[in-house]
């Protein structure tokens, strides 16, 4: 598949290959592997104590909580290139391990960033009834600490932690396909972990963002997971933050260059088709290829889309849930290999991205924020980049397995090569709402539980030691009401702004500077009208019921200030 710049597309014809003959980007492997298809003997052969609970059950089961630890200590037994440590305790008292791969070994964050290498953060079973994520991510860890990839430690150090969701992933559930018996996607409290990332209310998410995302301040995140029975033909599909209020540069990265390189990658040395996470219409043949009919949005919940705040990539992928196992776990590993053999490759231009970021970031405040000319979204949606050849089958429909009581994609279905039909491509983001951008916030000092949240999220805030005179702008709020989107509750905050207005705050007011990298993240968390902010999320509603917002309009308790008077 080829694509042309995502800025500038406007019409895009792909062709994929049949047998031997193909087009794109590079030297046409042997074959496409569709369906269930994989290479013979893809895995390598290696001594029992390595391999893999699905190598040893034939793909029939999945890891668990304990065998992770057990595989873990095993590596830790024949490599010195190894570093073990503690995420977080779950609800039920199970530790999450993540694992540091690096040469040589590196043991901490100070250690890593004196390096000077990029470090890249993977992570497997966030849900866990999506469990090849893990397995491929425990074959790659083999694949470069004992096989052929150990150059892969040469520009990088990868922070990986196999198993996100350990709760969820020793509590059973069923499902068609293979394997039968999964894990749950929730953890033990019945939370979706994905969707935690403005709010930090669980153990696993703070623990991500405060031992890993925080400390270790990965240049990429890289979420594995699994989409349930579709009609594409591709063996895998990715995206990344597409929340508008991100910085540009670190997204444009991704489509523009990493993403078009990857995907030849894996058509090359894999032999296998992969696009863009989406999905089409029901109507065959279909007319669209939307993000939103991948449950993928333009707010910053999803902790993939969450990262792009930070002025960093990030990428979820997502295999298709019918083929068996064995197929998934080669489409996720032939992606991660073919992603980590690129960042190694390109570390260096991947950082001064990410650094030019958070300069301009610092900058544009610096320049636009006192005299108000700073805007930024709240709010966005997905348009079209244009025309663009899909690959899809007619149906994928289930039937029993003849002699059991077993579904799986019926018979001449989802299997060999899939047609061509031409979309719109609707998974551009474009900002439909836009604010003031402040020089900064002021919040009361009974909000310390926001100030703290604040600061798990990596933002720099100050508890004022002395009064202070700021001027700036007020929100008013005239009606909180709550509505269900993408598996939340949210709340809607109507009002507006008024001002220039001037507000004195007493000693232990917090202070929130933008002039610091964090700033898009402070901005959309921080405004009452972002989409998913702590507004819209849901994490002021009892502050704002207590000021009295839901019988009058009431004050916004957070000040957007533009400068400090003397």
């Amino acid at each position: 598949m080829r694509r042309l710049s995502r800025w500038t597309m406007t019409v895009v014809c792909v062709c994929f290959l049949a047998g031997s003959a193909g087009s794109g980007q590079g030297p046409a492997p042997a074959r496409i592997y569709w369906g269930d298809e994989v290479p013979k003997a893809w895995n390598g052969t290696w001594p029992a104590p390595l391999l893999t609970v699905p190598e040893r059950t034939q793909f029939a089961r999945t890891t668990s909580t304990l065998e992770l630890h057990e595989f873990i200590n095993t590596l830790k037994w024949r490599s010195d290139r190894l570093h073990v440590f503690p995420v977080f305790t779950t609800a039920t008292g199970k530790i999450a391990p993540a694992v540091v791969l690096a040469s040589p070994r590196v043991s901490s964050p100070a250690d890593a960033k004196a390096s000077g290498k990029a470090v890249i953060y993977l992570q497997g079973n966030i849900h866990p009834a999506e469990p090849e994520g893990t397995e491929a991510l425990l074959m790659v860890m083999r694949d470069i600490l004992f096989g052929s990839r150990k150059h892969l430690l040469d520009n990088q150090i990868l922070v990986i932690l196999p198993i996100f969701n350990m709760d969820g992933t020793d509590m059973v559930s069923t499902q068609d396909g293979t394997p039968h018996i999964t894990g749950t996607r929730v953890n033990a409290r019945g939370a979706d972990l994905n969707r935690d990332a403005v709010k930090l209310e669980t153990p696993e998410v703070n623990g991500l963002y405060q031992n890993i995302l925080n400390r270790w301040d990965p240049l990429l995140f890289v979420d594995l997971h699994l989409m349930g029975r579709v009609k594409h033909g591709y063996a895998n599909t990715y995206a990344t933050s597409t929340v508008p209020a991100a910085h540009p540069g670190p997204r444009t990265y991704m489509w523009d260059t990493l993403f078009p390189a990857v995907r030849d990658a894996v058509r090359r040395d894999f032999g296998l088709e992969t696009f863009t996470h989406a999905l089409a219409d029901d109507a065959w043949p279909p007319t669209v290829w939307s993000h939103d009919n991948a449950i993928w949005s333009t707010e910053a919940k999803f902790v993939v889309a969450d990262y792009g705040l930070r002025n960093r990539m990030a990428i979820i992928t997502e295999t298709p849930g019918h083929p068996t196992f064995e197929r998934r776990i080669y489409a996720q590993y032939a992606y991660v290999l073919a992603l980590l053999e690129y960042t190694n490759a390109h570390a260096k231009d991947m950082l001064k991205v990410v650094r030019d970021a958070d300069e301009e970031t610092v900058a544009r405040v610096k320049a636009g924020a006192e005299a108000g000319t700073l805007r930024n979204w709240v709010d966005g949606k997905y348009e079209s980049w244009g025309k663009v050849d899909v690959l899809a089958y007619p149906a994928n429909d289930t039937a029993y397995l003849p002699g059991t009581s077993v579904r799986a994609t019926k018979p001449g279905q989802a299997s060999g090569p899939p047609q061509r039909v031409m979309v719109e491509h609707l998974t551009k983001p474009v900002g439909t709402k836009d604010a003031v951008v402040p020089r900064g916030y002021l919040l009361p000092a009974d909000m310390a539980d926001i100030a703290a949240k604040l600061r798990a999220h990596n933002i720099t805030v100050q508890a004022i030691t002395s009064p202070l005179k700021a001027e700036g702008e007020q929100f008013v709020v005239n009606r909180m009401a709550k509505t269900r989107r993408g598996g939340l509750n949210l709340t809607i905050i109507d009002g507006g702004f008024f001002g220039p207005s001037v507000r004195e705050f007493p000693a232990g007011s917090f202070l929130v500077d933008l002039a610091q990298p964090m700033a898009n993240a402070a901005f959309y968390y921080l405004e009452p009208q972002a989409a998913d902010g702590f507004a819209g999320a849901g994490l002021l509603d009892e502050y704002l019921k207590r000021l009295g917002a839901d019988e009058r309009p009431v004050v916004f308790p957070v000040f957007k200030y533009r400068k400090i008077l003397p």
